[in-house]
């Protein structure tokens, strides 16, 4: 099978990291975190300065490599498909290599990255790729991958949503419904 998954907040935690990188920038500027971020000036000037750090020092999901590992050796192809991308950036930083960096360094081996995906484009990515299945933890995307055939599950550990189907909560979780569902 050819599985899809994407990256922050799926399978790993950058929703926290980036929380901690913006009040440690505000309280740098004598901001108020909420400026940062809904200011284009300084939300480009914050990510300038951290989104290296962000992705480079983000910190992985439980059970992901386990699980991802498990699913690997039974001959799933595992894609990342993110809407990572160097366009919140001025500087020079590469997002892809920042992001093959990091996936080595937890052991997780995929067969391709796609970056600059999401809603559309990300459903396109998955049709394009011929997935059997995509793990993304945003409904939108959810949605919008639906919609066009492919079988998604969506992520959410964190309590994020009010669901009752197509959704998991842990790594675990999501490996025994593919297996169930091959």
């Amino acid at each position: 099978m050819k599985i899809g998954i994407d990256l922050d907040d799926t399978i790993c935690r950058t929703t926290e990291i980036v929380h901690d990188r913006v009040e440690k920038y505000a309280s740098q500027h004598n901001l108020n975190p909420l400026d940062v971020m809904n200011d284009e000036v300084l939300k480009e000037e914050f990510f300038n300065q951290y989104l290296e750090d962000i992705y480079t020092n983000v910190e992985i999901k439980r059970d992901v490599e386990k699980v991802l590992k498990r699913l690997k050796n039974k001959g799933n192809e595992i894609y990342i498909i993110t809407a990572r991308s160097n366009s919140f950036v001025s500087t020079e930083i590469n997002v892809t290599e920042i992001t093959k960096k990091w996936l080595k360094e937890h052991g997780i081996e995929v067969e391709g990255i796609i970056t600059s995906a999401y809603g559309e484009s990300k459903a396109k990515a998955c049709k394009r790729l011929q997935l059997d299945w995509m793990i993304d933890d945003d409904p939108m995307n959810y949605k919008q991958i639906t919609a066009h055939g492919i079988k998604c599950i969506l992520f959410d550990d964190r309590g994020k949503y009010n669901l009752n189907e197509y959704y998991a909560t842990t790594w675990q979780e999501v490996e025994k419904y593919i297996e169930r569902n091959r």
